[in-house]
């Protein structure tokens, strides 16, 4: 038995009320769903049965689009919270540059540099070794 091409296709798929609406764009074709676990399955069931293929032969990747009223909204979530995680990243950096140069420039033990920061002497001895 031969083996089949796999076609694929880009499936977009939005929310409309209580339904999903799928569209496929290479094809100009729509169809729906009602829970978001079913758009592939409906979308794999659209392209075959208008291209008269099996549905094995067909690979969809599909983009959910979220609502306009929350995109930009959740667009500034994800930009704070990369924001957040840089700023901790450097943070981090800056606070092992501290200790290691209170350990090593400055002569300073581990108590008192811990001391000094209001850090544990443990956690002195993790950022310099980190």
């Amino acid at each position: 038995m031969a083996s089949q091409e796999v076609r694929a296709f880009t499936v977009v798929a939005a929310r409309e009320g209580r339904w999903w609406i799928i569209t496929v764009p290479e094809l100009d074709a729509v169809t729906q769903a009602r829970h978001a676990r079913e758009i592939e399955d409906m979308a794999t069931g659209l392209i075959s049965a208008l291209l008269d293929i099996e549905e094995e032969s067909i690979s969809v990747a599909v983009t959910l689009e979220l609502p306009e009223r929350v995109a930009a909204v959740w667009g500034e979530a994800s930009a704070l919270h990369d924001r957040a995680l840089a700023d901790e990243r450097r943070s981090s950096a800056l606070r092992r540059q501290v200790v290691r140069e209170l350990l090593t420039s400055s002569g300073l033990s581990q108590r008192d540099t811990a001391r000094l920061l209001g850090l544990s002497s443990q956690r002195v001895q993790q950022l310099a070794h980190q």
